[in-house]
């Protein structure tokens, strides 16, 4: 059902007789999701630097922490695709509004948890609750902001997920032992304390978004005749949009079939093992590898994510540079992808070879500027290639990606508790190479349903 007719509150475009300057309430929408994106980060990662503290107090080992790592991604891929439909049939607004509300809930759970299964439950409910973020995040960009600025805008959305990382473990390392702030001592706080004050951001959050956020450009008393055509928003993409909420179902056959969909979803895979690592185990590695101290372990694993952030943003004005100049979305996603997974892998295999700590974290911090360069490219490219079923095909390449990070963990978890440390990074350099493979074999052109009905047609 459409938007403006879900709400009596929501007033209808009308086009004005004397076009102005265009407003720009699309701004503010790509802002409000790059919020959303950064506060789900902060909590969703809260747990990466007191992982020793949680670990002792809860008489867990090292496996068992990798498994509650795990725990999120297991049922945050499993919800994708179902939160996509959720995301497609109420609409951002309110689908992201009751997301955000649970996934606070489920923070501040975090802070009362008593064993190894509480914390289990606590990061599966986290997982349900955010796997809509990105399906609808994605969809609404398909809806607000014309394609030639798509790659910005992923690149910005990917960018303030790893800012909210590297915010909350720079914060929680803070936190934990305390600090002085003009003159006030700032006691330390627990574990605990933590993750209920990281609660509150999200909630405040939904209670701004859904008052003022509408799922379509047209519905919104903020934007006028000028912003409209800007973003595009055709009399065609209307009725497009309109058969859909009147219950078109989703062609999974023909998304299940696509080549090409396959490819998207196995570099999402392989980029996101490769990420989740500096959101997990990182300050792990930095402690027990490098010799770093638990409080410094915070700050120094907020460096790569800082370098992601830039290389996101940067890879967003990327592609959408070279796809103006080139007119080619080969050149604009598949190119720069693979130079970027390729330059990941590159920086990270040196990486392992260096012992002094500051080049080491340097090389490291460039891995994860090229990781980041390549985030864009992965978002625009499934938003090109999702049609009029951006949703539930965006949460069908998050699954795929969530995937990868919930076998990571694990996987690093049980080499920390043999007591292997440095050949993690030479794992990671792997990860990276088969990114890079799937990108080279991926077709940018046309959507999924195109590659299909190709197929179908020699």
């Amino acid at each position: 059902m459409p938007e403006s007719e879900n709400n009596s509150d929501a007033e209808p475009f009308k086009v004005n007789a004397r076009e102005g300057p265009p407003s720009h309430a699309r701004y503010l929408v790509l802002t409000l999701l790059c919020l959303i994106a950064a506060i789900a980060y902060i909590s969703r990662n809260a747990i990466s630097v007191p992982a020793k503290l949680i670990q002792e107090e809860l008489g867990i080992s090292l496996t068992q922490m990798g498994w509650v790592m795990s725990a999120f991604f297991w049922s945050y891929a499993l919800s994708q695709i179902p939160s996509g439909w959720v995301g497609h049939i109420w609409g951002t607004r309110r689908a992201l509004t009751v997301f955000a509300i649970f996934w606070s809930i489920a923070t501040a759970f975090t802070g009362v948890v008593i064993g190894f299964w509480t914390l289990v439950v606590a990061r599966l409910l986290f997982g349900i609750s955010q796997a809509g973020i990105f399906p609808c995040s994605a969809n609404t960009i398909s809806k607000w902001l014309p394609e030639s600025r798509r790659g910005i805008a992923s690149g910005l959305l990917g960018s303030f997920m790893s800012i909210g990382s590297a915010i909350g473990s720079f914060i929680i390392g803070v936190l934990l032992v305390g600090f002085d702030c003009f003159g006030i001592s700032v006691p330390a706080v627990t574990w605990r304390m933590c993750m209920f004050i990281f609660a509150v951001p999200g909630i405040l959050w939904a209670l701004w978004f859904y008052y003022w956020f509408r799922d379509r450009p047209a519905d919104h008393s903020g934007v006028n005749s000028a912003e409209l055509a800007l973003i595009a928003q055709t009399q065609q993409q209307e009725q497009d949009d309109s058969k859909i909420e009147k219950g078109e179902p989703t062609p999974w056959g023909q998304i299940l079939t696509s080549f090409s969909m396959w490819m998207i979803c196995g570099q999402q895979f392989f980029r996101a093992a490769g990420y989740i690592f500096y959101v997990t185990w990182f300050p792990v590695y930095l402690q027990q590898a490098r010799g770093i101290t638990m409080a410094s372990s915070g700050i120094w694993a907020s460096l790569p994510l800082m370098s992601y952030v830039v290389g996101n943003a940067l890879g967003g004005a990327t592609v959408d540079w070279v796809l103006q100049r080139t007119q080619s979305r080969r050149w604009s996603r598949q190119g720069v992808a693979i130079f970027a997974m390729l330059g990941s892998a590159g920086c990270t295999l040196c990486a392992y070879f260096v012992k002094d700590m500051k080049l080491a974290m340097t090389l490291i911090s460039m891995g994860t500027f090229f990781a980041g360069l390549s985030g864009s490219c992965g978002y625009t490219v499934t938003i090109d290639k999702g049609g009029q079923h951006v949703a539930p095909i965006f949460g069908m390449m998050n699954m795929a990606g969530n995937l990868g990070a919930a076998l990571l963990p694990v996987i690093v978890g049980a080499l920390f508790d043999a007591k292997i440390y440095d050949p993690v990074l030479i794992l990671i350099t792997g990860i990276y190479i088969s990114a890079a493979l799937c990108w080279a074999f991926l077709n940018p052109n046309g959507t999924v349903f195109d590659d299909v009905k190709s197929s179908e047609a020699v």
